[in-house]
């Protein structure tokens, strides 16, 4: 058994579904009902409703798993809280792989979301668990979700400067890395950097 947290994001439902693809057993951890058909629906055999910031729940959670896929809550101002804790949890359940989803460059402090991460990666690096880290830069599908108002009004918005040159990666072939990385266990130890594309800039996306 293999627990995904964040079970019901895009990433989490990505990675539930490539793992079912391999006929791997996933409880998905999530934090309202209303999204355990959606969970069930990508794969996964069993869902667990909890609170990342509650033992007990991580506890449940954790409970026979042999690995953990952990995709903290986007944006959340207690990431690092959340990522300790699921990590002790981790400790204490003897889990053999512990998976953690970050992202590209999480050393970049003036990014607290990316900092926070940098902060859950020294924790589990330290904590002895076997661990693997994946990296992933931002998703293409974060412009293909904008293809709909994008042909009605003409518009491609993003949160920062146009000229913005960023890598990108496809979802999916996320989702597939970790599958492999959470089945084949040969990755321990290993911090993983996962782009698809050159730097580009959001004036050449638009064009």
């Amino acid at each position: 058994m293999i627990l995904v947290t964040g079970a019901a994001g895009k990433t989490g439902l990505a990675v539930i579904r490539s793992l079912a693809a391999k006929g791997t057993p996933v409880r998905g951890f999530i934090h309202h009902d209303d999204y355990r058909t959606q969970v069930l629906e990508a794969g996964a055999k069993e869902t667990l409703l909890g609170d990342l910031l509650n033992k007990e729940d991580l506890q449940a959670g954790m409970r026979e798993a042999q690995a953990v896929y952990h995709i903290p809550p986007n944006v959340h101002p207690r990431e690092l809280d959340i990522g300790i804790l699921a990590i002790e949890e981790a400790v204490r359940a003897d889990v053999a792989h512990f998976v953690y989803h970050s992202v590209l460059h999480p050393q970049l402090e003036d990014m607290p979301h990316h900092w926070l991460k940098l902060r859950v990666e020294e924790h589990l690096i330290a904590s002895g668990l076997p661990f693997t880290i994946l990296q992933p830069t931002a998703y293409m599908q974060n412009i293909t979700n904008q293809l709909e108002r994008i042909a009605r009004e003409g518009i491609y918005q993003v949160p920062y400067a146009v000229t913005t040159r960023l890598c990108l990666v496809d979802l999916e072939d996320v989702a597939e890395v970790a599958a492999e990385v959470l089945t084949a266990g040969s990755d321990k130890g290993a911090i993983y950097q996962l782009v698809g594309t050159g730097l580009t800039s959001q004036e050449e996306i638009a064009s």
